[in-house]
């Protein structure tokens, strides 16, 4: 993979060919997504795949009837989970038998980790941090695999989390669709680092 290459290659498609990608190709993707960095491992992310026509038409009226959902192959509902530091004991365990944490550490780190989450606010930055950075992982992946994405931030959260019946600990961070399509125009320009970058 040229890393380079896919970035910079990667687009926001908004038009998609008709193209079935399976579930185990689907998974695939997935899988190599979760390699995304979490505070603490938390892995703070869920995904509901939305890829048959009664689910797509769900989600297309609960994002204000954008072709895509039904063009796209799949669409990825990314969720942060407000309470995915309820598993830290596991992880805590996981940290041990890797070598990543002493085992005299282990009561100190999960009570730290507690204490952390007891603020909403932390809480609620850690579920969409996490979600949005397996996001971008997913996207370059699938581009890197061959397929077009497009992030969505255009969709009722009230109406997708009713639809697809996403329990409140669940926070709808954002729609991702993927398929066979391509972009004919032009990149939209960038902004320099010399524009939104200090060095201090």
């Amino acid at each position: 993979m040229d890393l380079m290459k896919t970035i910079e290659e990667r687009r926001s498609v908004k038009n998609y060919h008709q193209h079935e990608i399976s579930r185990e190709i689907l998974t695939s993707l997935l899988d190599k997504a979760a390699l995304s960095p979490s505070a603490w491992n938390l892995q703070q992310w869920k995904v509901m795949v939305v890829d048959t026509d009664e689910a797509k038409e769900k989600l297309y009226q609960a994002a204000n009837k954008q072709i895509k959902i039904k063009d796209a192959s799949a669409t990825f509902i990314i969720l942060g989970d407000l309470n995915a530091h309820d598993a830290i004991d596991n992880i805590a365990d996981d940290w041990i038998k890797h070598g990543h944490l002493p085992q005299e550490n282990r009561d100190g780190l999960i009570k730290s980790v507690n204490n952390f989450f007891e603020d909403d606010m932390n809480k609620r930055d850690e579920a969409v941090r996490g979600a949005s950075l397996f996001a971008m992982n997913l996207m370059l992946i699938s581009q890197d695999a061959g397929y077009a994405t497009c992030p969505m931030i255009g969709f009722d959260k009230a109406l997708v989390k009713e639809a697809f019946d996403i329990p409140d600990n669940l926070v709808p961070t954002m729609l991702i669709t993927i398929g066979k399509g391509q972009v004919n125009n032009d990149r939209a320009s960038r902004y320099p680092a010399s524009t939104f970058a200090k060095f201090v």
